[in-house]
């Protein structure tokens, strides 16, 4: 009977459903465990596949916590994502701007709520860590496949902050909104009172204005993810570094995970110059767009008072 036991294959989707809920401090034991019953079923492809899975941090189990416990909150940041992410493929800026408040919104609360429940599963969560668990979630908006995973409740690891949404593509064939109506309707008025080229001029002046405001908006969002990115790989950088001064002092059999840890301090070093690359880029392109937005606001007046003009002669 024990035999016929052993030759069952272990199911390493409930494995790794299982490890990803416990907390951080008892997930290696755990994991070490599973891979150990897993050999001795001679399962070597599941024991490779469990000895692989990552320890995850304290924001991690928090965010999995929270998909675990609330599955409807979950798929709501899945559809809040999506909506992003269409939105930036249509070019809709306006619909991409009521969103970028709504995500914050819900990030805000959905970060709150993360807090909550390890506090009530005995771990107070620090200030820092508090914060890394809202740059998780505003990950997740951006990689749809890490989301998909958090949903299940076995995220392993933060997702990358992407500046935007990195790889995506305008749709063929995208536009920005069209023009103001009244607008429109207002140069229709101007041709229609002889004053054509006019009319044409001050709606090309506008949909200049608009396009800048548009870049304008745009830098400034990038400037403010750039700030997220340099701040999470930073603090990337430390726990990594970190990580690997404390496997140092471990015994030989922890050489090889010391190894890895001192990997990742170099991949985060390199994100984080990066990191401070794309903040100057961003920083430059905001003044820039700031300088060209003041720039037509101020060579618009001087139009938009002739325009005036026009309308009380016609009166």
């Amino acid at each position: 009977m024990n035999a016929d036991v052993d030759d069952v294959d272990v199911d390493v989707e409930a494995a790794t459903f299982e490890l990803y809920g416990l907390k951080p401090a008892d997930f290696t034991a755990a994991r070490d465990a599973a891979v150990a019953r897993a050999r001795r079923k001679k399962d070597t492809a599941a024991a490779a596949a469990i000895g692989g899975l990552r320890r995850p941090t304290q924001a991690v189990w928090a965010v999995n916590l929270l998909a675990r416990t609330h599955p409807d909150q979950a798929e709501a940041l899945l559809r809040l994502g999506a909506e992003l992410r269409r939105s930036y493929r249509e070019l809709d800026g306006e619909r991409m701007r009521a969103l970028s408040h709504e995500q914050h919104r819900v990030i805000g609360a959905l970060a709150v709520e993360a807090g909550q429940l390890a506090a009530g599963a005995g771990e107070q969560l620090r200030e820092t860590v508090l914060r890394e668990v809202g740059e998780i979630f505003h990950g997740l908006l951006a990689d749809e496949e890490a989301a998909r995973r958090w949903a299940s409740g076995c995220l392993a690891k933060a997702p990358a902050v992407a500046v935007g949404f990195e790889g995506l593509e305008p749709a063929p064939g995208a536009a920005p909104p069209p023009a103001d109506p009244a607008g429109a309707r207002a140069a229709a008025r101007n041709e229609e009172t002889g004053s054509r080229r006019a009319g044409r001029a001050a709606e090309k002046r506008r949909a200049r204005t608009a396009a800048v405001r548009e870049q304008a908006a745009e830098a400034s969002a990038a400037l403010q993810r750039a700030e997220e990115l340099l701040a999470e790989a930073t603090a990337a950088r430390d726990r990594a570094e970190d990580d690997a001064a404390g496997l140092s002092d471990e015994l030989d059999a922890l050489r090889q995970r010391a190894e890895a840890a001192q990997r990742e301090a170099q991949e985060a070093k390199q994100l984080h110059r990066q990191a401070e690359q794309a903040h100057a880029g961003a920083v430059r392109a905001a003044e820039k767009a700031a300088r060209k937005l003041e720039d037509l606001e101020r060579s618009e007046e001087p139009s938009e008072s002739v325009s005036g003009s026009g309308s009380s002669d016609k009166g």
